[in-house]
């Protein structure tokens, strides 16, 4: 590998901003994915280390070399464990904030079974002069011929979006919502009791409201964002839910889904649904059509795999599922809590605000109502356009690809088919 001069500009993310003890620009340790390892030899985006007791690290710490300005805010060692050595020992990860004088050393948590370990470590750089990582092992013992731990670490900012999990399972129900990343920071219900009195001209009672003026205004808040989420589907109250689907079992109750447990969320019928799904246990996914016809209970007896869905007063499943697979629905959770201080909105706190005011202000007889209003009317119409993202349609600008014509694809008659 040819080593060459950094720019020292790069950033912390940026490999060619980093050296190995060798001096290699970008470190050796980045294209020396263990052979094992189904990943591109020449390197995955991420910092591999092999160690065991007997050998200890086959590669040494790495060093920032960047521009020692982006040396700021925090940065985050996203960490996944391949291969756990049969020596006993654990792996540790370790990071400097002075270039390799002291070190900070985190040991990882051992391998349950045959899962990948994976998790991450959190630091803000604070007063940081320099930044290196390693890895090290302890513990174990000493066994002549012991495989090699295996672990790969990736160098980020993704503080938000660090994995959650310990295995990417295909049967895991957290690896199918953005359980961090989805979290908008929206304005509590005292922060918008707070604005309100300020924007109806009480600002030097905020600490003290008129009687009754505080519960008039949680109330207004509250129609507010109940009237918003039932108007609009697009405010960001869409997931997946799941529910484990029991054989012989074909009723299945709204608030028991594996997202209520998790998260307390539970799938409102009321708002649209983008999909229903069944998955079974090799992780192949089949749709499900909406509507029982009732001729189809004439063979109410023969379980299989369920084809079918309606929803009344629960989800029936049709026919009932012949061995456990898990149900399904995208569609959008119910509002949350909002009636203590510290509740966040569960819509866009903005248009909750807006709406809510100028709601008051008409209450009120203050003459600004009307401008208010439009203002919440152009936010909301700003959220819902940009709900749609990259699927909007523009007449005359989609492309649609050529018809392929069918192909007859012969079978040989020892082939099966």
């Amino acid at each position: 590998m040819t080593a060459y001069l950094p720019t020292m500009q790069g950033d912390i993310p940026n490999p060619n901003a980093w050296r190995d003890v060798a001096g290699l620009i970008p470190p050796a340790n980045l294209s020396m994915v263990p052979a094992d390892v189904n990943y591109p030899d020449n390197g995955d985006g991420r910092y591999w280390w092999q160690a065991n007791v007997n050998l200890g690290p086959q590669f040494g710490a790495i060093y920032f070399i960047g521009s020692a300005s982006f040396l700021t805010g925090d940065f985050n060692l996203e960490y996944q464990i391949t291969k756990l050595s049969n020596d006993g020992s654990a792996l540790v990860l370790s990071y400097s904030l002075d270039g390799g004088t002291t070190w900070v050393d985190t040991t990882l948590p051992l391998i349950q079974g045959l899962q990948l370990a994976s998790g991450s470590v959190y630091q803000a750089f604070g007063a940081a002069t320099g930044l290196a990582v390693k890895v090290t092992v302890t513990g174990g013992s000493n066994v002549p011929g012991a495989t090699l731990s295996e672990i790969a670490v990736a160098i980020t900012r993704n503080f938000n979006s660090r994995p959650n999990w310990d295995f990417p399972n295909a049967l895991d129900p957290i690896n199918y919502n953005g359980t961090v990343v989805d979290a908008p920071g929206y304005d509590t219900l005292g922060t918008l009791v707070t604005r309100l009195l300020i924007r109806l001209g009480y600002s030097n009672q905020t600490a003290s409201p008129p009687p009754g003026m505080q519960n008039l205004l949680q109330e207004f808040l509250q129609s507010s964002q109940n009237f918003l989420y039932r108007r609009y589907s697009q405010l960001r109250t869409r997931r997946w839910f799941r529910w484990k689907m029991v054989p012989g079992q074909r009723f299945y109750s709204l608030l028991d889904n594996d997202e209520n447990v998790l998260e307390g969320r539970t799938l409102d019928i009321d708002k649209p649904i983008a999909a229903v799904a069944v998955q079974d246990l090799r992780n192949v996914w089949y749709p499900l059509i909406e509507g029982i016809p009732s001729s189809l209970y004439t063979m109410l007896s023969k379980p299989w795999r369920p084809a079918r869905y309606t929803i009344r007063n629960a989800i029936e499943i049709y026919p009932a599922p012949d061995q456990t697979y898990f149900l399904w629905v995208l569609g959008h959770f119910g509002l949350q809590s909002f009636s203590a201080s510290g509740d966040q909105t569960t819509i866009d706190s903005e248009l909750v605000f807006l709406h809510a005011l100028a709601n008051a202000k008409s209450h009120y007889g203050q003459p600004d109502a009307n401008n208010i209003e439009a203002q919440a009317n152009a936010l909301r119409a700003e959220l819902v356009a940009a709900s749609h993202k990259t699927a909007k349609y523009v007449p005359g600008t989609v492309s649609v690809p050529p018809a392929v014509r069918p192909t007859l694809v012969q079978f040989q008659n020892n082939s099966g088919g």
